[in-house]
């Protein structure tokens, strides 16, 4: 008989020479009883070591070195608050406000049925006690604006204001822009590589717009004229476009490698008039979050848009179906939070 003290038939032979016609017992099953005591022994060790590597990554993202960005569901618009270590805070648009029209350079038309500001974004800053430092409106559409009427009239004002500085005809932004100068509050206009430092080691830089563009429809004139930021913050990285499309796509292809980031706002909310591949490929993200609205008239976000992200194996958010999406970053790691799973 081959002799393995792991085979069976051995043990057994084993067994029976050394307790001959008495009834045999498995040394195996002595082994499993052993295994079950060890088990029960250890197991309670294991959990709390597991519960304190929990609390450990728990108390990482509670830590004053947290860098937190909020990307609201404003339904059909944008806005995203970004509150840095050192408690300052920057709100990049502000989504739409009721009953204002929605201007796409895609077909549709959708006049919205919420106040973003009012609905949305006051109700967070009040309950979390927050003061702007400053406000950045990527371009004067009303469903990245819409909401800082509520917001002004509330009184949460900026220390200070940017915007591309492009003309725009709409009455609410023309309002929005007296408030400011009404209130002395700083007003800038975006010019490339600018910066922002809103904390020691948190940067913005400006990116666009790159050039005016004078187009045949407006709505896309405009919309290549968004300004586009990158935030990083050590090692993480998060690239805001507005509603860019493949023409001012091309103008940042100039970057090179100063579009790369950890993730990326997706521009014109998923619309397959942006995101083009060379676009995508120079961003390289890891993250895609994609602001839109359930069920909108424009279709967003489009099924092209979404197969590309799938194609470069790209994590995606979608405020339509995960409701508001939160990142949070020590600058080293990040971790994403949505309201709800989809």
């Amino acid at each position: 008989m081959r002799k393995k003290y792991w085979h069976r038939k051995y043990v057994k032979f084993l067994e029976e020479q050394l307790h001959s016609n008495e009834p045999y017992v498995f040394v195996d099953k002595i082994i499993l009883w052993i295994f079950v005591l060890c088990v029960v022994i250890l197991l309670p060790a294991t959990l709390g070591k597991l519960q304190q590597k929990n609390e450990v990554v728990s108390a990482k993202l509670s830590s004053q070195n947290v860098l937190k960005i909020i990307f609201f569901d404003v339904t059909q618009g944008d806005s995203a608050l970004i509150t840095t270590p050192n408690g300052m805070n920057l709100l990049i648009d502000a989504g739409p406000g009721h009953g204002m029209v929605v201007q796409e350079s895609d077909p549709g038309e959708l006049v919205t049925e919420i106040d973003a500001g009012k609905e949305i974004i006051l109700p967070y800053l009040k309950t979390h006690n927050i003061l702007l430092t400053g406000i950045i409106v990527t371009h004067p559409h009303s469903d990245h604006f819409g909401g800082l009427v509520s917001i002004f009239n509330e009184g949460f004002y900026p220390k200070w204001f940017m915007d591309s500085g492009i003309e725009t005809s709409h009455p609410v932004y023309y309002k929005i822009l007296q408030e400011i100068k009404k209130k002395k509050i700083e007003y800038k206009i975006a010019k490339p590589q600018q910066k922002i430092f809103l904390d020691e080691d948190v940067e913005i830089e400006i990116l666009a717009p790159v050039n005016k563009y004078s187009l045949e429809f407006v709505d896309r004139a405009v919309n290549n004229s968004s300004i586009v930021a990158k935030l990083t913050y050590k090692r993480i990285s998060v690239l805001f476009t507005g509603d860019i499309e493949i023409f001012a796509e091309m103008d940042l292809l100039e970057y090179k490698d100063k579009l790369k980031s950890t993730i990326l706002k997706i521009p014109h909310h998923g619309s397959f008039t942006s995101t083009s591949l060379p676009f995508l490929d120079s961003v390289s993200p890891e993250v895609a979050i994609i602001s839109c609205g359930r069920g909108n008239p424009f279709g967003h976000p489009h099924s092209e848009t979404i197969e590309k992200l799938n194609s470069r194996k790209i994590k995606i958010y979608r405020t339509d179906q995960n409701g508001n999406i939160t990142l949070l970053t020590d600058g080293e790691f990040y971790n994403i939070v949505v309201e709800r799973e989809y």
